[in-house]
C-alpha cells in the first residue's frame, strides 16, 4: 500500500546515491551500466564557447568531438575548443568520466541562425 524508502534522493535510479566503480547511479534493478550506452544531446550555451568565439559560426556536420570535464561537461573539437555544455541531466556521465570512459561523437546537425545550436550523437569507449 505504501511505498518503502529512506526519503533520500539516493532512493531514486540515477540519483548519485550507492555508485558502484563503474559510474553507475544507486537505486533500480534494471543491472543496466548507463556509461556504457550511447546517447544523443543538443548542446548548450553554443554561442559563449571557444569554437564560436573564434569562428562566429558552429562546426559543421560530421565534425568529431570529445568529452571532457571542465568544471561542467564539454564538447571538444579536435583542437581543444569548447563547442559547447551538455545538459545537466547527463551529469552523471562526469562519474564515468572518472572510471576511465572516454566518449566520441560526432555533429548531426547544426545552425547557426538566431540562436546556435549543435546536436550530437556520442558513444562511450571502456576503459
Amino acid at each position: 500500500m505504501g511505498s518503502t524508502g529512506s526519503g533520500r534522493f539516493s532512493d531514486y535510479s540515477g540519483s548519485g546515491g550507492g555508485k558502484s566503480d563503474t559510474g553507475t547511479g544507486g537505486g533500480g534493478a534494471s543491472g543496466e551500466d548507463r556509461c556504457d550506452r550511447a546517447f544523443a544531446c543538443v548542446l548548450e550555451e553554443v554561442e559563449q564557447c571557444d569554437y564560436f568565439a573564434a569562428n562566429q559560426d558552429v562546426p559543421p556536420t560530421n565534425t568529431i568531438l570529445t568529452l571532457e570535464l571542465r568544471g561542467r561537461l564539454m564538447a571538444i573539437d579536435p583542437n581543444g575548443l569548447s563547442v559547447g555544455a551538455l545538459p545537466t541531466r547527463l551529469n552523471y556521465l562526469a562519474d564515468c568520466l572518472n572510471a576511465g570512459f572516454t566518449y566520441n561523437g560526432r555533429v548531426i546537425a547544426s545552425t547557426s541562425g538566431s540562436v546556435a545550436s549543435v546536436n550530437v550523437d556520442f558513444g562511450p569507449r571502456q576503459p
